[in-house]
C-alpha cells in the first residue's frame, strides 16, 4: 500500500513536469515554425492542437459498442466544454486580440456548427452516408489548411533566396517533428496525472461516478487547457483561438462523421432541444466576441460562469 502511494505520488509529479515541459516545447516550436514558414499561429494551431484524438477514440469505442448516446454527447459536450471551460481561460490570463485569420476561422466554425445543428434537427438520425459527407468536408478543410501552409512557405522561400532548398525543408520538418513531440509530452503528462488522480480518489473512497464526472472528465481536456494557458501566458492569441476552433471543427466533422459511419447516430430529445442549441448559441457568441478588438477578463469570466451554469443544469436538473 505504502509503495503504491509513493509510486502514484511520484507519477503525479512526473505528469505535472511533463505537462509544463511539453507546453513549453509545443508553444516555442510552433512560434518558430510560424516564423520559418510565414504562416500564422492560428493556421498552424489548427493543424496541430486542433486535432482531438482522445475525443475520436471515445466516440468510436462508444459507436462500436452501440452506446450512441455517449458518441453524440461526447461531441456536443466537448464542444461546449472547449468554448466555455477551456477557451475562457485564455482571456482570464491575458487579453486576447483576434486577427483576421482568427475571425475568418471562427466564422467557418460558426457556419459548420450551424450546418450540423440544422442537420440534427432536420434528421435526428445521422447515417453512414451523412457521416461520409462530414468526413469528406473535413478532408477538404485540412487540405485547405495544408494549402495555406504551403502558400506561406512558398512566399517565404522567395524572400530567402540566400538559403539552400535542402536546408529550408529540413528546418521546417524538424520544427514540425518537435511541435508534435511537445504535444505527445503533454498527452503523456495528462495520462499520468489522471491515472494518479483516479488512484488517490479510489483510495479515499470516492465513488467511480464522482471520479468520472470530475477527474476523468477534466483529465481528458487537460491537454487543451495546458495549451490554452501556455499560449495565453506567452501572448499567442492565435494558438488559444486555434485550440478551440480546431477542436470543435474536428469533433463536428471528423469525430461525428466517423462515428456515424460505424453506427447510425440518434440524438435524444433532451440533447436535441437543449445541448445542441446551447452549442450553437455559444459558438456564435464567441464569433461575435471575436469581432471586438480585444477580449479580456470580463469575457473569460462570463464564459466560465456560463460553463458552471451549464454543468449545474446537467447535474441537478436533467
Amino acid at each position: 500500500m505504502v509503495w503504491n502511494i509513493l509510486l502514484y505520488g511520484f507519477l503525479f509529479l512526473v505528469g505535472l513536469v511533463l505537462l509544463e515541459k511539453g507546453a513549453d516545447v509545443f508553444t516555442d516550436k510552433l512560434g518558430e515554425l510560424g516564423e520559418r514558414t510565414g504562416v500564422s499561429d492560428t493556421t498552424l494551431g489548427l493543424l496541430t492542437a486542433g486535432m482531438e484524438w482522445e475525443e475520436l477514440l471515445v466516440s468510436l469505442v462508444a459507436a462500436f459498442s452501440g452506446n450512441i448516446g455517449i458518441a453524440v454527447g461526447n461531441v456536443i459536450g466537448s464542444n461546449i466544454a472547449n468554448i466555455l471551460g477551456t477557451f475562457s481561460l485564455g482571456p482570464l490570463i491575458r487579453p486576447l486580440s483576434a486577427s483576421k485569420d482568427d475571425r475568418f476561422y471562427a466564422l467557418i466554425l460558426g457556419i459548420i456548427t450551424t450546418g450540423v445543428a440544422i442537420l440534427l434537427f432536420w434528421r435526428p438520425q445521422v447515417g453512414s452516408t451523412t457521416g461520409a459527407i462530414l468526413v469528406g468536408i473535413f478532408v477538404l478543410y485540412v487540405a485547405a489548411l495544408i494549402w495555406s501552409l504551403r502558400k506561406g512557405m512558398i512566399a517565404v522561400r522567395f524572400e530567402r533566396e540566400d538559403e539552400g532548398e535542402e536546408q529550408k525543408n529540413t528546418g521546417v520538418l524538424k520544427l514540425f517533428a518537435l511541435t508534435f513531440l511537445g504535444l505527445a509530452i503533454i498527452v503523456a503528462g495528462a495520462e499520468l496525472v489522471v491515472e494518479s488522480g483516479v488512484y488517490f480518489s479510489s483510495l479515499l473512497g470516492i465513488s467511480e461516478y464522482v471520479i468520472g464526472l470530475t477527474i476523468v472528465a477534466i483529465g481528458t481536456t487537460v491537454p487543451d487547457k495546458v495549451i490554452t494557458i501556455a499560449g495565453a501566458l506567452k501572448g499567442k492569441s492565435g494558438l488559444v483561438m486555434a485550440n478551440m476552433i480546431g477542436s470543435n471543427i474536428f469533433n463536428l466533422l471528423f469525430v461525428l462523421g466517423l462515428a456515424a459511419i460505424v453506427q447510425p447516430l440518434v440524438v435524444d430529445e433532451v440533447t436535441l432541444w437543449f445541448d445542441v442549441p446551447v452549442m450553437l448559441g455559444i459558438t456564435w457568441l464567441v464569433v461575435i466576441l471575436l469581432l471586438k478588438k480585444q477580449n479580456g477578463r470580463g469575457t473569460g469570466s462570463f464564459l466560465l460562469l456560463a460553463y458552471a451554469a451549464d454543468l449545474a443544469y446537467n447535474f441537478l436538473v436533467k
